[in-house]
């Protein structure tokens, strides 16, 4: 009888598969070419100061774009399999020594070090980090699927691994980053089904750790205390970029200044085209701009959510879980940090913020939930249906033979 069931509603779950094939490729099209459109025009100024010229950053951004997508499109090629038997190993470990040499020979900026120089062009190894740990939970925790309740097989090796790339990322002073990954970390232990009462120590653990690097710092000390105490600002330079950010966004209003002609980017807001473009956009596209930026977001969240929710493969299901929670997670922080609802702790927008290096990881992940979702044998037939729907679609402007 439950095979039966499972006959009638998988045909049902594929398709919403497919739907939910679309919604992520619609969404996360959207943000890139919004993302493009505002790097552009948040780096105008600073362009024209320097004595460049302004579409040098539309060329740089869109080399990103180009790179990420090549990328995306060969990972979403890799049969599930592969990741499962070693290539998330690969990714992990590959991304993990890449990191180890950032505190070696990294290069420092804002106190952080946090980024490798390959020749003229600087690469965050932490944004790729990101993505091999996702995969590597996913491989371990699906592995491990039945032995979760115990805390040896949570800890050895899934909880380990994330502390040494939490650790790393710490030891360059880069405690946003940090954060994400486990916030990530999290997600995806929930999205494995791990006990609540083992999430939940977990969940106290990071607080703490997370505590201790707050009080550690002056500086983020401060940026919490604002939360709190605006009066702080009245003490300390540290509300600047928070302050600006919230000027930006009240003189946006509903339709904003127009695209391009914001003033907030003209020195008075620093990191304007990466962590607080959120601000350039309230301020050019308005209250509207927003929305739409945050409907794109739900959007993608849904379309990721059915993934988790319908596919077969508990592999797939965690990766593309653990995905979702890195993606979106550092969404909703960099967004709340704008707002002045979170502290600043300096991460980009995903998909939105310049940065090749965030910009290819992200296209990489989401290349990686498209091979996933590929691999679902239901799947695959009713994409390939698709694509005849449109060669015929575009058939009408075909010239037609004329009977004789």
């Amino acid at each position: 009888m439950v095979a039966e069931s499972f006959a009638v509603q998988r045909p049902l779950a594929a398709r919403s598969l497919v739907t939910a094939y679309c919604t992520i490729l619609f969404s996360t099209g959207l943000l890139v070419a919004l993302g493009l459109a505002m790097v552009v025009s948040s780096h105008t100024v600073d362009a024209l100061a320097l004595g460049e010229s302004p579409w040098a950053t539309a060329k740089e951004q869109g080399l990103f774009i180009a790179v990420g997508i090549a990328g995306g499109f060969a990972l979403s090629r890799v049969p599930i399999p592969t990741w499962e038997k070693w290539w998330a190993w690969a990714a992990f470990g590959g991304t993990l020594a890449f990191q180890i040499l950032v505190p070696i020979i990294g290069r420092s900026y804002g106190g952080n070090t946090n980024w490798l120089m390959i020749g003229d062009h600087s690469v965050q190894p932490a944004e790729f980090l990101k993505y091999g740990l996702a995969l590597w939970l996913a491989s371990v925790l699906a592995a491990k699927a039945r032995l979760l309740g115990s805390w040896f097989h949570l800890a050895i090796p899934a909880l380990a691994g994330v502390a040494v790339a939490g650790g790393v990322v710490v030891v360059g002073h880069d405690a946003g980053t940090a954060f994400v990954i486990g916030l990530m970390a999290v997600g995806t232990l929930v999205v494995a089904g791990v006990p609540w009462r083992r999430i939940g120590v977990v969940l106290v653990g990071l607080t703490l750790v997370a505590a201790l690097e707050v009080f550690a710092d002056d500086e983020r000390r401060t940026r919490i205390e604002v939360l709190f105490d605006p009066s702080v600002c009245d003490r300390s330079d540290d509300c600047w970029q928070v302050s600006q950010a919230s000027y930006a966004l009240a003189e946006g209003g509903w339709f904003g200044q127009g695209l391009g002609a914001s003033r907030v980017k003209w020195e008075w807001l620093s990191q304007a085209d990466s962590d607080f473009i959120f601000a350039v956009i309230g301020a050019e596209l308005g209250l509207v701009g927003c929305i739409v930026v945050l409907v794109l977001f739900a959007v993608l969240a849904v379309g990721l959510f059915q993934v988790v929710r319908l596919h077969p493969n508990r592999f797939a299901q965690i990766a593309v879980g653990a995905i979702g929670c890195w993606l979106l997670g550092q969404a909703v922080i960099n967004i709340g940090m704008v707002i002045r609802v979170l502290p600043v702790i300096g991460v980009p927008l995903p998909f939105v913020s310049s940065g090749g290096s965030a910009l290819i990881a992200g296209l990489a992940a989401i290349g990686t939930v498209i091979g996933l979702m590929r691999g679902d044998p239901d799947v695959g037939p009713l994409l390939r249906a698709r694509r005849g729907v449109v060669a015929r679609a575009f058939g009408v402007f075909a010239p037609r033979k004329v009977r004789s």
